[in-house]
This record gives C-alpha cells, sequence and structure tokens, in this order.
C-alpha cells in the first residue's frame, strides 16, 4: 500500500529541535518508502529543512504564509496539504502528524504515546483501513454534543456546519479526533480536493479545523469514522453517538460488521497528565 505523511510542523526553540528529529528517526525507521509533505509554522526555527534534509526520506516542504497563521496546527498543514495537491499525486493511506509537544514539555508524553501506538502500528493500522467502507482511522475521541454552542467554522465547503448537498449527503460523525493525529483513506481524501479551490488554501482557517472540522469529510462523505477506543475523555461510551450516526443516515446495513469493534477501552484526560492510563 501506497502511503504518504502529512506532517505539520512546529519548532520555535532549539531546545525542541529534539521533538522534530523524534518524529523524522520515526518516519525513517517505519515509513521510509512514504512520501513526506512538510508544513512549517511562521516562527520555527530557520533550520527546519536543514534538519529534514538530514535524514533518508523522500521529502517536499513549504512555510506556512504568516497571514494565515492562527496559533494553531492547522496553517501548517494546510501549507502541507498544497503541496499534496501540487504534486498531482494519489495515495492509498494518508497520516496526518503534528509535531506534538514541539512547542511546550506537557505534551512529552503524548508524543511518545502516540509514536508507540499509533505509527508504530502503520502495518496493523494500514491493513485495517483498507478493509471497504472504512474512511478514517483514529485513536481517541470525545463525543459531538448538540446541545453546547461550538466555535468552529467551516472553510469553503459545509463539513461542521452539516449542510446535506448532493456532494455531501450525509451529517457528520458525532465525535471527534483529539491530539489531530488519525489517518485516512483515499476515497475521502480525494472528495475533499474536489470540494475546495484555491480560495481554501488562501483562508485563515479556524484554530481546531484539523481536529474539529477536517476529518467530518470522512462521515460526511458516507464513510466509516473508525476509532480505536470505546471510550471518550468524558469517561462515556462512544458506541451511542457512533450508532446515531448510523441511524440518521441509515448505514446501519452498510457498517454492521464494525459496529462496536472498538479495540481499547483507555482511561484518559485531555488536560491532566499522565493523560493516558492504561486500558481498563
Amino acid at each position: 500500500m501506497k502511503s504518504c505523511i502529512i506532517f505539520a510542523t512546529a519548532i520555535l526553540s532549539e531546545d525542541r529541535e529534539f521533538v522534530l528529529r523524534r518524529f523524522l528517526e520515526t518516519f525513517e525507521c517505519k515509513f521510509s518508502d512514504s512520501d513526506l509533505y512538510i508544513g512549517i509554522n511562521p516562527g520555527s526555527l530557520h533550520n527546519i529543512e536543514d534538519i529534514v534534509s538530514e535524514y533518508k526520506l523522500n521529502t517536499k516542504t513549504a512555510r506556512a504564509d504568516v497571514s494565515l497563521y492562527n496559533g494553531s496546527d492547522a496553517s501548517a498543514y494546510q501549507a502541507a496539504l498544497k503541496l499534496l495537491r501540487n504534486s498531482g499525486k494519489t495515495y492509498d493511506n494518508y497520516w496526518f502528524i503534528h509535531t506534538k509537544s514541539g512547542v511546550n514539555s506537557h505534551s512529552d508524553y503524548l508524543r511518545e504515546w502516540y509514536i508507540n501506538n499509533f505509527l508504530s502500528r502503520r502495518s496493523y493500522i494500514e491493513n485495517f483501513i483498507n478493509m471497504e467502507g472504512i474512511g478514517s482511522y483514529g485513536m481517541l475521541g470525545v463525543e459531538f454534543e448538540p446541545s453546547r454552542v461550538y466555535n468552529e467554522t467551516d472553510t469553503e465547503i459545509s463539513l461542521f456546519e452539516n449542510k446535506i448537498s448532493e456532494d455531501l449527503p450525509y451529517t457528520h460523525a458525532n465525535f471527534f479526533y483529539i491530539h489531530t493525529l488519525y489517518t485516512l483513506s483515499n476515497k475521502p481524501i480525494e472528495k475533499f480536493f474536489s470540494l475546495i479551490t484555491d480560495k481554501w488554501f488562501n483562508s485563515k482557517l479556524d484554530r481546531y479545523y484539523f481536529e474539529g472540522i477536517f476529518p467530518f469529510i470522512v462521515s460526511r462523505s458516507g464513510y466509516f469514522p473508525y476509532i480505536e477506543n470505546g471510550t471518550s475523555m468524558n469517561g462515556t461510551s462512544l458506541l451511542p453517538h457512533q450508532l446515531n450516526w448510523l441511524n440518521t443516515n441509515q448505514l446501519n446495513l452498510k457498517y454492521n460488521h464494525l459496529i462496536d469493534k472498538f479495540q481499547t477501552n483507555y482511561s484518559f484526560n485531555q488536560l491532566s497528565p499522565p493523560y493516558v492510563n492504561s486500558n481498563t
């Protein structure tokens, strides 16, 4: 299977340079056959490109426009996706990874957790995600609450607002992947690129675009957004939220074989270390 990595990078100080190297070493070990599209956020070290070139990886890099920076990884992901679009290449799997803990130390634990439990399981995850109908694979999530007022905003196409159209005929899933690390299969990515124009690449995205909006391209297109952990960070089961999406969109029969197929039940808290506890 042919894969690429959409890599959002932000390393603001020399004492966090090791974070970039840690990810590049992992890519060199686990993804040496993959293409890397690397977006670099404004304010990052001037020698990021030089560091990247030290590793035996097939990379393209671009610095995000400072006017599009919103204080998160969104602008770097945006720059990386522009590189991907301009390449004209397509892949079976698209890994969305960012330099978790590249700006601060309190996420060091999460960086290592995702490297050990996500990136290092590439073969298994890619075999799983290439089952018919699966559009994405994420590790941890939190439920969507219809009564809550969210500040997330769409750009050019309606993903978050759930405006049903011929192009996007389904509602979005009822949970979010958190920490902005996940894998998408090719069909949702192809759909996304078919719906956006240069306007999207020149727009300042919502701060949480790649955590709370972009992955909805999967469920809005009718593909199954798989999540490995069955429990939300709030301690509630994600199964009812999954079933609600299936029932609303009459996709039960299509995805019967995937209902309640959670593989883990980690107890975790997004804000308090150690963030992810042992499987319960």
